[in-house]
């Protein structure tokens, strides 16, 4: 069998149907915060969580600019690169320091189990028994069909029940490594945006362009694949067990038959009747599951027909905005409005392709990027973000914010693919998100609280979110600045990261650096973002 198609034809990428997409662009400020920014965000950055706080800006920010700013976050929520990279290492059943994995262990039992010594032979000497040959020549056969049972004896059955034999040991190894693949999602974000805003309490306008991408992708484990894997030692099993029978009847035979013997020729013909092998037919208990592992006394599992798939789905999304706020006074209260109508683009694509494909040719079918551009569809709409906030406290050190992020949901949907139901295609829902914040800040520090009022269903196979969201900052003299946050996912379980970063502002220029990590283990999810901009 080959190795690659072993791997491989066992492991499938579930269609889901895609139905959220993340709140906003990855921020180099807000990651470092933990998230927040719906009543703590700043200057070109408001028009990403809220568009009102551009009105509710320090007195002497006039202007702000972000050319670019760009983030990526990776989470491997529950260990699929490690399990993947178990299939590279040492099999605690190889040699020491022979480096072979479990692939590589069974691949080596199956080319011995069906080579001139094991199967292969064995297949020939029942061909002789079975065509009914001359007394000498059933002999002849019998002597090799005891000579392939000997060496397959370790390898496929082992007579000894203190052993267990290689095919068992080895094949059982592989689906268990393929069985801790299930259920591994692995998610890949990417951000990126460029705003201009020129902040007032009277009449604020900013223009963005910004987008994100997410990729983001489940192993299933098909069962039927690795039922051919654990089937193996089962059928091997019962195949040898009838072998065995026809030796002892050989064997019984032999000792009283003579060449030329017509009483002889009648009873071999008997034993072959008794062996339950014959004509077209599957070989009687070498079925298990759904794949025929021997059929007429060859193994053919190794060329079954497998429906293993890998499946690649991405939803990307640019913006471009333009958001308007202002102060207005509702009953000597001050309270900022904003609104940011902004053209939006959503590209979604759903790849999926056979592991064990060919072509017209009879060639593997590898990857192509154009048939990736095939399966994309392109959607372009347009949406509104609205935002409120709101400043209290004796020196308005306090913030409150609330924003509808895609107040207009839409839904969208992938080219077409065919599968076992028919025509499928993976859909998207931009759904309206509610959030909100507050915060409170002096010259030197600011701390800010966020909350998802509403649950957000996942890109594809991660688990849903509904972010609590804790950061703050300590701002040395509007130079230098140290930052600190917490997130924890309200609808999930063992998601929540912790978040550090720092800012660079000389003069009107700021540099922003935010990274993210995993409580539990960095390993599950990672993210770093960057900013540059101009603030005066």
């Amino acid at each position: 069998m080959n190795n690659k198609i072993l791997l491989g034809a066992a492991i499938s990428l579930a269609s889901l149907q895609v139905t959220a997409l993340p709140f906003a662009p990855t921020d180099a400020r807000s990651m470092a915060m933990g998230g927040t920014g719906v009543a703590s965000a700043e200057v070109a950055s408001t028009v990403q969580f809220n568009p009102a706080l551009l009105a509710n800006t320090r007195e002497d920010d006039h202007f702000g600019l972000i050319i670019p700013q760009f983030g990526v976050i990776v989470a491997d929520d529950n260990g699929f690169i490690d399990e993947v990279e178990d299939f590279d290492e040492e099999s605690p059943n190889a040699t020491p320091g022979s480096g072979a994995t479990n692939i590589d262990l069974l691949g080596d039992t199956l080319d011995d189990a069906t080579g001139p010594l094991g199967l292969e032979k064995l297949a020939d000497a029942l061909d002789t028994i079975n065509t009914a040959g001359t007394p000498a020549a059933v002999l002849a056969a019998q002597t090799d069909l005891t000579d392939s049972v000997n060496y397959l004896d370790g390898k496929l059955f082992s007579s000894n029940v203190n052993l267990t034999p290689d095919l068992v040991l080895h094949s059982n190894a592989v689906a268990d490594d393929l069985d801790d693949l299930n259920n591994k999602a692995l998610r890949l974000n990417l951000g990126g945006n460029v705003a201009i805003a020129v902040p007032s309490k009277k009449f604020s306008m900013a223009l963005s362009a910004g987008g994100g991408a997410v990729f983001s992708g489940q192993v299933i484990v098909n069962n039927s694949d690795t039922d051919i894997l654990r089937n193996y030692s089962a059928a091997t099993a019962a195949y040898l067990v009838e072998v065995a029978e026809l030796q002892s009847l050989m064997t019984t035979l032999a000792s009283s038959q003579t060449v030329g013997n017509a009483t002889a020729v009648q009873d071999q013909e008997a034993v072959i009747a008794a062996f339950d092998y014959g004509g077209n037919q599957d070989n009687s208990g070498a079925n298990e599951g759904d794949t025929a592992i021997f059929t007429n006394g060859e193994l053919v599992a190794d060329e079954a027909s497998l429906n293993s798939q890998v499946q690649m789905v991405g939803v990307a999304t640019a913006d471009l905005g333009l958001t308007i706020s202002r102060v207005f006074n509702i009953k000597e209260h001050d309270i900022a409005f904003g609104i940011t109508p902004k053209l939006q683009k959503v590209t979604i694509f759903d790849y999926t392709q056979d592991l064990d494909g060919e072509d017209e040719n009879g060639n593997p079918v590898e990857f192509d990027g154009d048939a990736i551009t095939d399966s994309t569809e392109d959607y372009t709409s347009f949406n509104i973000d609205l935002g409120a906030a709101y400043q209290f406290g004796a020196e308005k050190q306090f913030q409150a914010g609330l924003v509808v992020k895609n107040l207009l949901g839409k839904d969208y949907e992938s080219a077409p693919y065919v599968t076992s139901n028919g025509l499928e295609g993976t859909k998207i829902s931009v759904n309206p998100m509610v959030r909100a914040g507050v915060s409170h800040k002096t010259n030197w520090t600011k701390v800010a609280f966020d909350l998802d009022l509403t649950e957000n269903d996942p890109v594809a196979f991660e688990d849903a979110t509904q972010y609590a969201s804790l950061g703050a900052e300590l701002n040395v003299l509007r130079f230098v600045q140290l930052r600190a946050g917490y997130r924890a996912n309200l609808a999930g379980s063992g998601q929540d990261v912790m978040t550090a970063g720092i800012g660079f502002s000389p003069f009107a220029i700021h540099l922003d650096l935010g990274v993210m990590a995993n409580v539990d283990d960095p390993e599950k999810e990672a993210g770093v973002a960057f900013e540059f901009g101009i603030e005066f």
